[in-house]
This record gives C-alpha cells, sequence and structure tokens, in this order.
C-alpha cells in the first residue's frame, strides 16, 4: 500500500395554462349571448320576466358562491370527492361530501390537479426513502479483502449510487457497449445489503465475491487476496461503474485542444466549453455524482503572463502537514496555497517560448454533489511510511474560501459528512473499517467486514481516517463576497526566496 497511483481521466410552461384560457374564453362568449338574449327581451316589455331572472340570477350566484366556498374548506381537509353529475342546465357539477353538488368552478380544477400532484410527490419520495431495516448488512472477509468491505460500505450509503441501484432501480447497461458485468454485480450486492435486517444493528452478513471478480477482471491487480490500497480500490470501482454506465456508447474522436482559441475566451466560458467537451465521452451517472473541475493557474515569474486551464477531478488528494495535529482546513490550504516551480520543476512558458519560473495555485471551480477527500498518508514506494496525524475534520465543511470567486454566488459551497474510510496499522500490515452516517436514520454505525455496531459521533474523527466522504448540501449559495478585494486568487510572483515546494496530487488529466 503506497502512493496513489494517476489513473485516466477521466437543463414549461404550465400544461394547464392553455385549458384554462380557452374555459375562460368559452365562458366569456356565453355570458355575452346570454346578455344580449336578456337585453332583446327587456327591449320587448317583458320587464318583470327580467326583474326575475335577474333575482334568480342573484340568488344563483349567491348559491354558487356559498358551494364554492364550502367546496374550497373541504379540499383544504382532504373531504373532496371527484364524482361528476350532470346538472339541469347541461353543465358539469361536482358532488361533495355532504351530498350536495356545485358547478365545477376553473380554481378548484388547477386547485384540485396541484393537490394530486403534491400528494403524489410525496408519495414516490416516501416511497425512495431509504428504508431504516437496510443498509445494516455485513460483508464477509474473503482474504485480505477489508480494503474491499470499507469502501463499499461507504458507497452503499452514497444517496445518487443508492437512489440509481437501490431505490429507484434505474441501473441499465450502457447500449451499444460490451460491460463487464461489473455494474450488474455491483447492483445484485447493493440489493442484498439494502435488504431487511432481523437485527437494528445488522446481525445479516453476505459475500462480495462475484463482486470481486469482475474487478479483478476490470483491474488485474486486485486478483488475488494480498492486501490493496482502499483509495486505489475506490477509483477502479468508480471508473468500472462509469465504464458500464457511460451514456456515450461509442467514444466520438475529438480535435486537438485549440488552447490559442481558449485564451481569448473568459473564464466561465472557457471552463464551460472543456466541461462539455469532457461529457462528450464520459457521461454517467458516476461522473455526475463524483466529478468536478479544478482550476489551475500557472503563471510566469518573467514575464507574469498567465496560463489557466480547467481540469476534472474525481476526488482530492490533500497533502498532511508534518504536525502530530492539524485540521482538514489546513491541508485544504497547503493543497490550493501558491507553489513556486523552479529548478528541474520549470514549465514552459507560452510566451517566453522557454523553460522559466512560475507559481502555481489550485482553485474549485465545479463542485461535484459527492466530495471524496484523500487523507495521503502514505508515501514512499520501496520504504513505505505512514502519517498517523489527527486530521480533524469537520461533520460539516465549507469550501467557499477555496472555491473561486466568480462561482461562490452560483454554486453551494456546504458540505456533509458521511463516511469514512479507515485504516489502522502500518504500511506493511493494517485493517480497514468504516464509519457511516446511515442514509435513511442518520445514525452513525461501524462497519468491521462481517460485523456491524452503533457507533458514537465522537469516535468519528480519529487518527485512523483515511479517505471522507461530504455530500453536498442543497441550500441557498453563500453570500456573495464582491469582487474589489482580489488579493490570493492569482498566484503571485514574489523576488524574494521561493517558498518551499510541497507535493500536491490531485486525480486529474491537465496541462500544468
Amino acid at each position: 500500500m503506497g502512493s496513489t497511483t494517476s489513473l485516466p481521466t477521466l437543463g414549461r410552461g404550465n400544461p394547464h395554462s392553455n385549458y384554462t384560457a380557452a374555459k375562460r374564453s368559452a365562458s366569456s362568449a356565453g355570458t355575452d349571448k346570454q346578455h344580449r338574449k336578456q337585453q332583446s327581451s327587456s327591449s320587448n316589455g317583458a320587464n318583470s320576466l327580467a326583474r326575475s331572472k335577474s333575482c334568480s340570477n342573484a340568488n344563483f350566484g349567491k348559491q354558487q358562491k356559498q358551494h364554492l366556498l364550502q367546496q374550497q374548506q373541504q379540499q383544504q381537509n382532504g373531504g373532496l370527492e371527484s364524482t361528476v353529475e350532470p346538472a339541469t342546465n347541461g353543465s358539469q357539477w361536482h358532488k361533495v361530501s355532504n351530498g350536495n353538488y356545485a358547478p365545477e368552478p376553473e380554481k378548484t380544477l388547477a386547485s384540485t390537479t396541484s393537490l394530486q400532484k403534491q400528494k403524489q410527490q410525496q408519495r414516490l419520495k416516501n416511497l425512495q426513502r431509504p428504508p431504516a431495516n437496510g443498509g445494516l448488512v455485513g460483508l464477509n472477509n474473503l482474504g485480505n479483502t477489508c480494503y474491499m468491505n470499507s469502501i463499499l460500505q461507504c458507497l452503499s450509503h452514497t444517496e445518487p449510487l443508492l437512489r440509481h441501484f437501490v431505490l429507484e432501480r434505474r441501473f441499465q447497461p450502457s447500449a451499444g457497449r460490451n460491460g463487464s458485468g461489473l455494474a450488474k454485480a455491483y447492483a445484485n450486492l447493493m440489493l442484498r445489503m439494502w435488504a431487511a435486517s432481523a437485527s437494528p444493528t445488522g446481525a445479516d452478513c453476505t459475500s462480495p465475491t462475484e463482486l470481486k471478480q469482475c474487478v479483478a477482471q476490470y483491474a488485474p491487480r486486485f486478483r488475488g487476496y494480498s492486501q490493496q490500497d482502499a483509495q486505489e480500490f475506490l477509483r477502479y470501482l468508480l471508473e468500472g461503474l462509469h465504464e458500464d454506465l457511460n451514456l456515450v456508447s461509442v467514444r466520438p474522436k475529438l480535435p486537438p485542444v485549440d488552447y490559442e482559441h481558449l485564451d481569448l475566451l473568459s473564464d466561465d466560458d472557457k471552463a464551460d466549453e472543456l466541461w462539455q467537451r469532457y461529457l462528450q465521452q464520459e457521461n454517467s451517472p458516476v461522473v455526475e455524482a463524483f466529478v468536478g473541475q479544478l482550476k489551475s493557474t500557472l503563471e510566469c515569474c518573467h514575464c507574469s503572463h498567465k496560463s489557466v486551464t480547467f481540469d476534472p477531478f474525481w476526488d482530492l488528494a490533500l497533502p498532511i502537514p508534518g504536525k502530530s495535529r492539524t485540521s482538514l482546513d489546513a491541508c485544504l490550504k497547503l493543497f490550493t496555497n501558491q507553489e513556486t516551480l523552479d529548478g528541474n520543476e520549470r514549465p514552459t512558458c507560452d510566451r517566453c517560448r522557454c523553460r522559466r519560473k512560475c507559481v502555481k495555485r489550485f482553485h474549485l471551480y465545479r463542485l461535484p454533489s459527492v466530495l471524496v477527500i484523500h487523507l495521503m498518508r502514505f508515501s514512499g514506494e520501496r520504504f513505505k511510511t505512514k502519517l498517523n496525524t489527527l486530521v480533524e475534520y469537520p461533520m460539516e465543511l465549507d469550501v467557499s474560501e477555496f472555491l473561486d470567486k466568480k462561482c461562490r454566488l452560483r454554486q453551494t459551497p456546504q458540505y456533509r459528512l458521511y463516511a469514512v474510510s479507515e485504516h489502522a496499522g502500518t504500511p506493511y500490515g493494517g485493517h480497514y473499517t468504516a464509519v457511516v452516517r446511515h442514509a435513511g436514520t442518520g445514525r452513525w454505525l461501524r462497519y468491521n467486514d462481517n460485523r456491524v455496531e452503533e457507533a458514537s459521533t465522537r469516535s468519528v474523527v480519529s487518527t485512523e481516517g483515511y479517505v471522507l466522504f461530504y455530500s453536498r448540501v442543497d441550500s441557498q449559495p453563500a453570500e456573495d463576497v464582491g469582487d474589489d478585494d482580489n488579493e490570493g486568487d492569482d498566484p503571485v510572483c514574489e523576488n524574494g526566496e521561493d517558498e518551499e515546494n510541497t507535493e500536491k496530487h490531485v486525480m486529474a488529466n491537465g496541462n500544468h
């Protein structure tokens, strides 16, 4: 188990509006015709009959209004019946709960339709809610497969995947593509894991044998039963699921990126064009949930030329400061802080046409629904080491400080922690577990292979935290911070001593 290996990178109108307008027009025409008829009768001397009709119409209007008010009151209380019978004048009347009949007013029809839609949406929402007695099934260890069990339990309570594979059962192999069978095996496993458990803490367990075989077929490094890295397994599993679910059956051959054209665009247009280019080849429910976009700014210290690129990322691999105790914010700052590239790391400046000392900085630009954070505890290849630093990761994470200022009004930067893949031990021998917030009840549970038990909130944060899973909170965007202060948004070259180079790693393909 060592440093992570880089992998290929991978939205009117009211349908009743026309009907309402036509009905209003027909009603108005009928009223005008009746009014002209009454006026003609009055002119022929039938004044008494007109007065009689006037009183009758007034009484009818008063009675109609009473019925309408009574009907609306019953509708609010849920007592309106939809039985329709013809009245003597040929118009459609509704039978209400007291046995009387009332005319079918336009407002009542619209209100009934809206109420029915609301009830239907609520019923669907209740049906799609994760069951409280599901998701409590443990996983048998097949032989050093605790790394796999830990990740599978975290993904089991990841809402986008849970809805796709279990609650809504929308899984369909991609058309025109020879799938590896991985998505089917994953769907079958998730259905077993979310089957009702007799025990409130999950006494049942199942074996992920079929899934392991499919992963090994897709990624041969997971053949056999040697110890593996949980974060690497996560990336291979997600990429395999993406391949099986990719809506792009045949990837088109795209022309090379025209960077001279992109340099003429604004950041928003450039980011959108590159994002749409990415989706032309990679588009699946997995990408929709897990993939975000990172902005990388490179500035030449000689000519001040800036090069800006936007790259997709599946997770953020954060360096850990060499301390006994730190915070997740400190790790994010270390990842996004300005970094000096000098010596052998000097990139080629597009304007100078030669290698120059440059400064580089990252910003989050497009936030994913599920933010996966990999704490880089392991380092080295031949002689591996592990950092047991306590990283205090919060239950509620606000990433607005690390989000590009142009995006803060458009995106919600708040996330909520819902799962942690933990590692205890050394790089050469250890054990993986998972602590997860149940998707249905919100209770914290600890999954240790085939054992499932309650976990306290205080136990969620520990020195064993390795891969963190955050779900984006559906709330209002952050307040505008203004554009008058741009300090710190772009890298700045200084004449003083170079900053210490810090190893930063993001699982993405880019030009920087």
